[in-house]
């Protein structure tokens, strides 16, 4: 596990809410607290979408593209959220999965990073292979962070 600071908090979340940067993740679970809490576990409930909406995905999750209108909609205006966090998954050919975790509390913006391997091992590489990945991805985004953890 990481733990990066995010320095450039506009230029982030003008990514996060106006790119395409994450919109391939999966998201497990989002809570946006302004005048209330709004929260989703991230489960996908394909029988309301139609037919042409719906897309061969395993997982039971909505991606970050289907969800971010919405999330955005809680936080757009004058205002910044009291807390955002918002958790994403993104699952491995060999059945792990990566986790990043974007949070925002107290005008500071913290990007965690997690791993859960599908079997038991002691064998860590896999971990540190995501983490280092994860660090690549936000320096290749021209993202400024500080390392904390």
């Amino acid at each position: 596990m990481i733990v990066l600071k995010i320095e450039s908090v506009k230029e982030f979340m003008a990514a996060l809410f106006g790119g395409d940067l994450f919109d391939r993740f999966h998201v497990t679970g989002c809570e946006v607290t302004t005048f209330a809490a709004f929260k989703t576990d991230g489960r996908l409930h394909e029988e309301w979408l139609d037919t042409d909406e719906r897309q061969p995905d395993a997982s039971g999750l909505v991606l970050w593209r289907q969800i971010k209108p919405h999330i955005y909609s809680l936080i757009r205006g004058k205002k910044k959220p009291l807390k955002m966090l918002i958790d994403f998954c993104h699952y491995m050919p060999n059945g792990d999965a990566g986790s990043l975790r974007i949070q925002f509390e107290k005008d500071e913006l913290h990007l965690y990073t997690g791993y859960m391997q599908k079997e038991f091992s002691l064998d860590k590489s896999a971990q540190e292979k995501w983490d280092e990945n994860c660090e690549a991805f936000i320096r290749k985004n021209k993202i400024v962070s500080t390392h904390l953890k």
